[in-house]
């Protein structure tokens, strides 16, 4: 899930301070300052990325844009899961199950938390980019995380470790600052370490009641989002399958039929972490394995109704689907009809 919420990009953008035109950095992120407000908005982490480094670029080397970045967030701007968050009992029940439900606001990491001996551990994993704007994205995240701790705890409350995967050039004095110790860079993971007293006191406003509440809605809400991507990439394989034999639909093609612009359409797949692509084949290797399991159709009508010009370009790319050629594929199919079984898809 290769998207973050455009709360984070709206904030950089605000604590760009020694860039004048804004509206670049809208621009570099496909944004308006109307859209940026809507943290259901989606941003592809690669134009996130390039906006971190081109802010990064006008203060080098004493980074420290997106640090005051983490200092403004409040749980309120992130909907039921900041006051999940600011409303748990313990910032150990915070940690314990919060972590599944960062994927509505940012769907690039992956998070745990974990007792390790006498400390807790909140880590993050992501897919390691080598680029500054990624390297400072996952200090933003932990940045973050540890802000909206101390607003549901005491603003005193400082990790007694920090790590990072990355290595990093130019000044760290605004992480020291803002995390009260100095990180350790080039670690196995992104981590904050608490003492254990420190996540099991109770929260300033805990209220195991609210907490209940909203934790309840959160999973109706993750719930209803997972449904949503599935509908969306079901109807997207079914309008370009319709279309295929009179060749590969052209994308604007599918966007149309859909009723959606081809720019709303591109960024809804790219929200799910698709591209036409991506589904495009979907389409073509759902297509071919129903018509050769449910047909009589020669493999060479079959490739000109998946929208291949040759059969044998067909047979290869059904190869690389199926781990078969066409002919195999049916023949154990027949086979499997006699047994009752049928062969993996």
């Amino acid at each position: 899930m290769t998207i973050v919420s455009t709360i984070y990009a709206r904030k950089q953008i605000e604590h760009a301070e020694r860039i004048s035109d804004k509206g670049k950095l809208f621009d570099l992120v496909g944004l308006t300052p109307e859209t940026a407000a809507d943290p259901a908005v989606m941003v592809p982490v690669e134009a996130y990325h390039d906006l971190m480094e081109v802010i990064a670029e006008s203060e080098f080397p004493d980074l420290r844009f997106h640090m005051k970045t983490c200092q403004s967030m409040r749980c309120d701007e992130f909907g039921a899961f900041g006051l999940a968050l600011k409303s748990a009992p313990t910032l150990r029940h915070g940690f314990q199950r919060i972590w599944r439900y960062i994927r509505l606001h940012n769907r690039v990491a992956t998070f745990a938390a974990e007792q390790e001996g006498d400390r807790f551990c909140w880590s993050m994993q992501a897919p390691n980019i080598d680029r500054l704007g990624d390297f400072l994205s996952r200090e933003a995240a932990m940045g973050t995380t540890l802000t909206l701790c101390r607003e549901t705890t005491t603003q005193d409350l400082r990790p007694c470790h920090v790590q990072f995967v990355h290595e990093r050039e130019g000044s760290i004095d605004a992480l020291v600052e803002h995390f009260g110790c100095v990180p350790e860079f080039g670690a196995q993971s992104d981590a904050l370490h608490f003492d254990l007293h420190q996540v099991d006191q109770p929260c300033t406003i805990g209220d195991a009641g609210v907490w209940n509440f909203l934790i309840s809605h959160l999973d109706q809400m993750l719930e209803k989002e997972r449904d949503q991507e599935q509908s969306f990439e079901v109807r997207v394989i079914e309008e370009i399958a319709k279309l295929l034999s009179g060749g590969v639909p052209q994308l604007s093609e599918v966007s149309k039929n859909m009723g959606l612009g081809g720019r709303t359409f591109q960024r809804r797949l790219s929200e799910r972490g698709h591209s036409f692509q991506s589904l495009t084949d979907a389409a073509r290797r759902k297509l071919a394995q129903q018509l050769i399991r449910s047909s009589t159709y020669s493999f060479s009508e079959i490739a000109f109704l998946t929208g291949f010009s040759e059969q044998s370009a067909f047979s290869r790319a059904f190869k690389r689907w199926s781990g078969q050629t066409p002919k195999a594929y049916r023949s154990d199919l027949r086979e499997s009809g006699a047994t009752g079984s049928r062969p993996a898809e």
